[in-house]
């Protein structure tokens, strides 16, 4: 990923009455609510965080699990827009999970294995699952593992093709981000006694809102959007968020002259997330910040 590359021994070297929507990322969604549900996570970030940092020459393990029978399909999205196919794979066709099963690929004995390369940036591993099974033809060569498309956009704009003749619940994504960067930045070892900083928690922003600036650091997330409704932007951070084991313990609605503005709190095992969305002149203001 990051123009994956793919080790393999001896081989290799979504909805019917409403539209799909593509998020600023070229990610698809379907705005309907479902009780299918999909996650997808990575070796290095099992609790779905979604900010896991990979350098060139590592290799990376991907988890995917659903809650209810379906197929899955996974791609790798990296960066420049190349777009790497996980799920199904020459070695491994079988994309059918029941419901409450987790898989991981490349799974235990497997012929092939994914190594991170460069360029450096942000990469997505998106999931989409499916209650009967999806025609990918037109997209990629499963025999193969080559895709026909690429470019986040082009492959939001081929899958809604192909979910658009599903029935309205019978489809879901998800979608996780790790970071890549070269060997010369990494830093694994912390010094004596230090605590390692935890990664903050990412949410893809709206989809169809227009974003203004967005700031990361180790454990805020901080994202502006170009005005917007208060409720509905809440609305959509809280179900990704209970979609991902966070339960909501805490929150408050301070009443404003045109919007008001939402804090919450989630808690997660031991993890802490405190949400806020603040309207501020022509912006609407969206802060995570994650602890313990």
């Amino acid at each position: 990923m990051k123009r994956l590359l793919v080790s393999m021994v001896g081989l290799l070297g979504l909805m019917a009455s409403a539209t799909p929507v593509m998020s600023p990322q070229g990610i698809i969604l379907n705005p309907v609510p479902t009780d299918l549900s999909v996650q997808t996570w990575l070796d290095r970030d099992p609790s779905g965080l979604g900010n896991a940092t990979y350098y060139f020459g590592d290799k990376i393990k991907i988890y995917v699990q659903v809650n209810q029978n379906a197929y899955v399909y996974l791609f790798n999205i990296n960066a420049d827009g190349q777009i790497d196919l996980i799920l199904p794979n020459p070695f491994n066709q079988n994309n059918f999970l029941r419901a409450g099963e987790t898989r991981v690929f490349p799974e235990g004995g497997a012929r092939y294995e994914f190594t991170i390369s460069g360029p450096a940036g942000i990469d997505q591993v998106l999931a989409v699952a499916s209650r009967t099974p999806l025609s990918l033809a037109q997209m990629a060569d499963i025999k193969s593992g080559q895709m026909r498309v690429q470019g986040a956009s082009n492959l939001a704009r081929a899958l809604s093709i192909v979910v658009t003749p599903l029935p309205d619940q019978d489809w879901v994504s998800d979608v996780v981000h790790y970071n890549v960067q070269p060997r010369w930045a990494s830093n694994p070892q912390p010094p004596v006694g230090a605590t390692p900083k935890p990664p903050i928690f990412f949410i893809t922003p709206v989809p169809g809102y227009g974003v203004l600036w967005e700031e990361r650091e180790d454990t805020e997330y901080r994202v502006a959007y170009r005005g917007g409704d208060v409720e509905q932007v809440f609305d959509y951070y809280h179900r990704d968020l209970v979609s991902k084991g966070w339960v909501k313990v805490n929150f408050k609605s301070k009443k404003g002259k045109k919007n008001p503005a939402y804090e919450a709190e989630y808690r997660r095992g031991g993890d802490r997330l405190e949400v806020s969305i603040n309207p501020r002149g022509g912006e609407l203001v969206v802060k995570l910040e994650w602890g313990r």
